[in-house]
């Protein structure tokens, strides 16, 4: 129960924290500009407005379900790192370094090597 009263209050905590945020801010200016010019329809400027309305809404709703399920999984995605991630992140060094000691070799023949990406760079700086 706990953990269900922490993932909803941090899902509350941070849609407060987004609501005073500059960012919703200027998108709210930019959707009263885009609904204020069908002035001359009233009904079509209330359908707009409910309608971007209704959009945030469902936005952040989903947000924060998403929100609470990811907090509520940090124990589970816990176990599952410390239990497989150290028999798999072994052999994935091991071949990265293989590539960056260059013991293989990969030929991209749709890759630039890095002296044309050079070239490209100096001819495009100033």
């Amino acid at each position: 129960m706990d953990t269900l009263l922490f993932g909803t209050l941090s899902a509350l905590w941070l849609g407060i924290l987004t609501s005073i945020s500059p960012c919703p801010m200027a998108t709210n200016i930019v959707a009263i500009s885009f609904v204020g010019k069908g002035v001359g329809r009233p009904y079509h400027v209330l359908l707009l407005g409910l309608s971007y309305t209704f959009g945030r809404i469902i936005a952040y709703f989903v947000l924060g379900i998403l929100i609470t399920k990811g907090i509520l999984s940090i124990p589970g995605v816990s176990y599952f790192l410390q239990t497989y991630l150290n028999k798999f992140l072994g052999p994935l060094l091991i071949v990265v370094g293989m590539f960056l000691v260059e013991l293989i070799k990969v030929d991209i023949a749709w890759a630039p090597d890095s002296d044309t990406i050079e070239k490209h760079a100096e001819k495009d700086s100033l």
